[in-house]
C-alpha cells in the first residue's frame, strides 16, 4: 500500500503539471494570440496512460474513480474541434481528477490507515455538513471561472462565487484551526485549505485588476492567470481533504 501510494502521490504532481501547462497554453493563446510549444498534450497523454498503469497495479484502491476522470479530461481536451463547451468540461473533469487522486493518495497514506480518534465536534456541529457542501461549491466556483475565460459567462457571475466560496472555506478553516488544532490531521488540511484559497483571492483580484487596467495582452498577465488556475484546482484538492478529515475526525 505505501508503494501504491507513491505512486499516486507522483500522479497527483503529474496532473497538476497537466493543468498548469494547459493553463498556460490556454492564456497565451487567448491573451497573447501567440502560438507556444504545445507540450500539454503530450504530458496529459503521459498522465492518462501512467494513471492506467498505477489503477492495474494498485489494486485495492478507489483511484479506478480517479482515473475516470483522467480519462474524460483526455477525451474532452483532444477530440475536435474544441469549442469553448468543451474546454469548459476539460477543465472541469481536470480539476475533479487532481481532486480524486489526492483524495486516493491520503486514503492511502499511513497516516489513514492508523485508527481514527474522533473528537467530539461540540457546538460545531454544523462542520460536517459545511465541509460537505464545500468541495461541490468550489468546483462549481471553477466551472464559472472557465465560463467567464471563454466568454460564456459575465464576470460578476465569477466573482459572486469567488465571494460566497472564499466566506464557505474561511469559515471552514478558522473554525478547526482554532478549536480543532490539536486533532493534527484537522489542523493541517484547514492550513492547506486556508492558504490556497488566500493565495487564490490574491491571484483572481491581481488578475482582475490587470484587465482593467488594460494589461491583459502582456506576459506577466499570462503568469497571474496560470497561477490563479492553477491553485483554484489545489483548492479543490484541499477542500476535499478537509471534508474526508471533518468527516472521519468529528463525531
Amino acid at each position: 500500500m505505501r508503494s501504491a501510494h507513491r505512486w499516486i502521490v507522483a500522479l497527483a504532481v503529474g496532473e497538476l503539471l497537466a493543468i498548469v501547462t494547459g493553463a498556460f497554453q490556454a492564456s497565451s493563446r487567448i491573451s497573447l494570440n501567440a502560438a507556444i510549444v504545445p507540450v500539454h498534450v503530450p504530458i496529459g497523454i503521459a498522465v492518462v496512460a501512467a494513471g492506467l498503469i498505477i489503477c492495474i497495479r494498485a489494486r485495492g484502491t478507489p483511484l479506478w474513480l480517479a482515473f475516470a476522470g483522467l480519462a474524460l479530461s483526455g477525451m474532452t481536451g483532444w477530440i475536435s474541434p474544441v469549442t469553448p463547451g468543451r474546454v469548459v468540461w476539460h477543465a472541469l473533469y481536470s480539476h475533479t481528477a487532481l481532486a480524486l487522486v489526492t483524495a486516493t493518495a491520503v486514503l492511502t497514506s499511513h497516516a489513514w490507515s492508523e485508527p481514527a480518534k474522533p473528537v467530539s465536534a461540540g457546538s460545531w456541529g454544523a462542520l460536517r455538513p459545511v465541509a460537505l457542501v464545500t468541495p461541490p461549491a468550489v468546483l462549481l466556483q471553477i466551472v464559472m471561472g472557465a465560463l467567464y475565460r471563454h466568454q460564456i459567462l459575465g464576470v460578476m457571475w465569477h466573482m459572486l462565487g469567488a465571494m460566497m466560496v472564499a466566506i464557505l472555506t474561511l469559515v471552514l478553516s478558522v473554525v478547526l484551526l482554532q478549536h480543532f488544532a490539536d486533532q493534527q490531521q484537522l489542523k493541517s488540511a484547514a492550513t492547506w485549505l486556508i492558504s490556497a484559497v488566500l493565495a487564490q483571492v490574491c491571484l483572481g483580484v491581481a488578475t482582475f485588476l490587470m484587465i482593467l487596467l488594460g494589461a491583459g495582452n502582456i506576459p506577466p498577465f499570462v503568469w497571474l492567470a496560470t497561477g490563479h488556475l492553477t491553485v483554484g484546482a489545489a483548492t479543490l484538492a484541499a477542500s476535499v481533504v478537509a471534508s474526508m478529515q471533518v468527516r472521519r475526525y468529528l463525531g
